[in-house]
This record gives C-alpha cells, structure tokens and sequence, in this order.
C-alpha cells in the first residue's frame, strides 16, 4: 500500500507538504506558511480523517447523481478522493487552493480555472 504524499499550493505559493504513512493511518506535515485561509491546515490537530475530509472537499459530491459520468470521464471506477486529485489536481472555481504530487512540474498556470 503506498503512502500519499502531496503539497497544498495556494497559486504558486507552497502551503504545506502532507504524507500519510504507516498503511497510511499516521500524518506527517511540514508547514511552509502558516497562513488563513490559504492553508487547510491553519490550525487545530492535523488527524488523517483530516486529511481525507480535505481531500474529498476538493472533488466533487458523491452523492450527485452524474457521479458515475464524472468518474468514466476521469477514467476511474470507484469514487476515490485521493485518486480523483492526482488527476483534477483539487482545483476549485472558488479559491486558489490545488495539490501538486511528488515528481510533478507544474505550476498554477497550467492548472487554474480563473485568473
């Protein structure tokens, strides 16, 4: 089972790298500002329910009934938070939080919704 590692980006700004390990039931995080409400990390116990409700907030609503249209358009099976980011990479039209993934080049211009 490999663990989930990610960085929080607020446009080009890193917020805060998140590694879930240990079968991914234990939480690592390194803060690189501690800003509100740039962070989702701002404050309080960073707990890996936490982390998956973070997760799940960046995609869309598993109860909306185009769900299963969604998921074959993104080439997934199941719904699966974290699965959904690595590809749609958390953007949201209303803010300017988006994860990055280990090895990846890219920066907020290639992934943005808005300017």
């Amino acid at each position: 089972m490999e663990d989930y590692k990610f960085t929080v980006m607020w446009k080009d700004e890193e917020m805060v790298d998140v590694e879930l390990y240990d079968r991914r039931k234990k939480v690592r995080i390194k803060k690189h500002q501690n800003i509100f409400p740039s962070n989702p990390f701002y404050g309080g116990e960073v707990t890996v329910e936490r982390v998956y409700r973070f997760l799940e907030s960046r995609c869309m609503d598993r109860n909306r009934p185009c769900l299963l249209a969604y998921l074959e358009g993104l080439g997934l099976e199941e719904y699966n938070p974290y699965e959904i980011v690595k590809i749609t990479h958390g953007t949201m039209w209303e803010d300017f939080n988006w994860i990055r993934f280990p090895g990846e080049e890219i920066v907020w211009k290639d992934v943005k919704l808005r300017d």
